[in-house]
């Protein structure tokens, strides 16, 4: 695996690579990876034939898919707790519940027995989704944040991709179970067995990482750009709430309830607006692939790009602007022999919110001054931004196949709204930045600044636009 931790060589003010330090963001990204396929894998269990076994009608599988996200937003508080537990126990503990959850799903025999296992799995990973990428940002300076959010969350489309594939190849099992039992089966299992390398391999902190010697660990924390001297099992409430009351989180927040419309609906409905297509079920589980390896590329493209220049709001608008026509493709071909041209508005569709998603939550912790306040700006990202999975969950029925319309002019609307957002916070954060160099004076990208009381309102603080 990819193993290395930045750190500054102090001497000559460069970076470099030691390939055999970091053990942290691999682990983070196998997580990850385990818990968006458990996540995203009931669209492919749909199409296997679930909802025909249990006898689901469309209003009982919308309630299959509110409970997951109802527990997920009521329980994505939890972000602080990040801030306050130790992360290898903290993880390794939820990596066997959602696991566990995962498998028994592949048990279950009724409609209500669907729900609980649902609603255990969104429970326990909601601490998951938006805590990980806190978690990176006390690792990692702002502009190298990017691309290692854009991997952890890349991680989606790649779920996607391999459960997409998973499924194409389970549904030819011959066996005495149903194919989408084997299908929650085999994917939850993994999750349980990767906690014991969490628990072992997973440091808790920069200064406390059992892979670094004293001197590394000292300069593994000195490097960052800011400083938050509040202890690490402590939240700093003039944080807090600073967070609740800065503008720029809500902006992040509707921008994610934008984005999270598509990445829920796509994940649960995407192998049925293909095979609605005229494609058989097992063909429609093959097509859904590529478009999610696809857009885990443009991730990571938008992440160097975004790093490596800096605007992040013009990447985002751009990547926004290819969904919001690969949506408007999907919604304006009425013609159903036109599935060429259908095909390539989910790739276009694809392609563009997955990007847009990754570096929305990436901008947001780059311009949080403080542990604190990042949790918080984050569970507010997470909380609110997280309802528009219950709106996805709904606009998608059967009823409205082949061409289901509707869903698509919302995922349209919604991502043309992340486009005019993104622009708007860049020019508002490039506007404070020349302000506060007219005032303060300039500062250089490696200088840092104490954040633990004045936090991102520091004069020195600069925001990346």
């Amino acid at each position: 695996m990819w193993r290395g931790l930045i750190l500054r060589n102090t001497s000559s003010k460069s970076w470099f690579l030691q390939p055999d330090k970091l053990q942290f963001a691999e682990n983070l990204t196998v997580v990850s990876y385990l818990l968006l396929i458990n996540t995203g894998n009931i669209g492919n269990a749909k199409t296997a034939g679930l909802d025909h076994d249990l006898h689901l009608d469309d209003y009982q599988w919308s309630w299959v898919l509110y409970s997951f996200y109802i527990c997920y937003i009521v329980f994505e508080w939890t972000t602080v707790m990040w801030k306050i537990l130790p992360a290898h126990l903290y993880i390794a503990s939820l990596c066997i519940c959602w696991g566990a959850a995962a498998m028994c799903s592949g048990a279950v025999r009724n409609f209500a027995e669907l729900i609980v296992c649902r609603s255990l799995l969104g429970g326990f990973e909601s601490v998951f989704g938006c805590g990980a990428p806190y978690f990176l940002s006390l690792f990692y300076q702002r502009q190298e944040l990017g691309f290692r959010i854009s991997v952890l969350m890349g991680m989606s489309p790649v779920a996607n991709c391999f459960a997409s594939a998973l499924a194409y190849g389970v549904t030819h099992i011959k066996g005495s179970l149903e194919p989408w039992r084997y299908l929650f089966i085999i994917e939850g299992a993994p999750t349980v067995i990767f906690s014991v390398v969490v628990f072992f391999f997973l440091p808790d902190s920069p200064g406390t990482a059992w892979f670094l010697n004293e001197s590394e660990q000292t300069e593994a924390v000195e490097r960052l750009q800011t400083v938050d001297r509040t202890a690490k099992n402590r939240l700093q409430w003039d944080q807090v709430l600073s967070g609740l009351s800065d503008y720029k989180n809500y902006v992040h927040m509707t921008t994610h309830f934008c984005c999270n419309y598509s990445f829920s609906g796509l994940s649960n409905f995407l192998p049925s607006i293909l095979e609605a297509m005229g494609y058989t079920s097992i063909n429609a589980q093959g097509l859904a692939a590529p478009p999610y390896f696809a857009s885990f590329l443009c991730c990571m493209a938008a992440a160097v790009m975004s790093d490596k220049w800096g605007n992040r709001g013009f990447v985002l608008t751009f990547f926004a602007l290819m969904g919001a026509i690969g949506y408007l493709i999907l919604t304006c071909v009425q013609d159903e022999a036109k599935t060429a041209a259908r095909y390539a508005g989910v790739w276009l569709a694809t392609c563009g919110v997955f990007p847009a998603l990754a570096l929305n939550v990436t901008w947001l912790l780059n311009n949080q001054g403080g542990e604190s306040k990042k949790g918080a700006g984050m569970a507010i990202l997470a909380i609110f931004g997280q309802c528009s999975s219950l709106i996805s969950s709904s606009v998608f029925p059967d009823t409205d196949a082949p061409l289901y319309t509707k869903g698509c002019a919302i995922g349209c609307a919604l991502t043309g709204l992340v486009a005019v957002l993104a622009m708007g916070l860049h020019i508002s954060l490039s506007m404070e930045n020349h302000r506060r160099d007219r005032c303060y004076g300039t500062v250089s990208k490696d200088h840092i600044v104490d954040v633990t009381e004045g936090g991102d309102r520091h004069p020195n603080f600069r925001y990346l636009t």
